[in-house]
């Protein structure tokens, strides 16, 4: 739990530091979630720049436009296979949801908790993703789940803190407009880092990429 609040206190700071150009940035996010089509690619493109806030850079306004189109790609073969699962869950809940019984309870308690299970991963998706050799989506989504499977609390914890995050945003539109992704991708940011950072030094094998030093 600490570990997870050091990493939300540092996100924080950072997004002071930056306030400026982070809030265009994140207005900037939220215009582009309305034409749908570009929304999967602006999100993609605020871990670029969360990681370049992250590794101290001089941020330009420019910055962003050139990791909309750096990450329009890859967000959307990543958009695709959440709205896979996201069908999956849906269909499901809505499917069984007249059932009874221990056993239905039990199966939506297991989707509940593959939803839960899947927040996370996008949480951790993309800083992953910016820093191996290997982009596979394949590579990326086993990193993410490691995470979380060697760090559970630190994982619910971040994740707790961004639902909460996310609910104050909405309610009070305010942080949704100005703050709400820019905190959430460095969040994501920080927390790969500190999950890196935590394992002993191993000799690099070239074109292996982050998932070598998870396994």
């Amino acid at each position: 739990m600490f570990r997870a609040l050091g990493v939300v206190g540092r996100a924080l700071r950072l997004w002071w530091r930056h306030l400026g150009q982070l809030t265009l940035f994140n207005v900037a996010w939220l215009a582009l979630q309305v034409p749908i089509v570009t929304g999967p690619p602006a999100t993609a493109a605020m871990y670029v720049i969360a990681r370049r806030v992250a590794d101290n850079e001089l941020l330009d306004l420019r910055d962003g436009w050139q990791a909309l189109r750096q990450m329009w790609w890859p967000a959307w073969r990543w958009g695709l296979v959440n709205l896979v699962v996201l069908a999956a869950l849906v269909g499901n809940f809505y499917a069984y949801q007249g059932f009874t019984g221990w056993v239905w309870v039990a199966l939506r308690l297991v989707w509940g908790a593959i939803g839960v299970l899947w927040l996370a991963v996008n949480l951790f998706f993309w800083p992953f993703w910016l820093a191996q050799a290997d982009q596979r989506l394949t590579t990326t989504l086993r990193n993410g789940l490691l995470v979380v499977a060697k760090s559970p609390g630190l994982s619910l914890t971040l994740l707790g803190v961004c639902a909460g995050l996310v609910t104050a945003s909405v309610l009070l539109t305010l942080p949704l407009a100005a703050a709400l992704m820019a905190w959430l991708a460095l969040v994501g940011t920080l927390a790969v880092d500190l999950a890196l950072s935590a394992k002993p030094a191993q000799p690099v094998v070239p074109d292996q990429g982050v998932e070598s030093e998870l396994s």
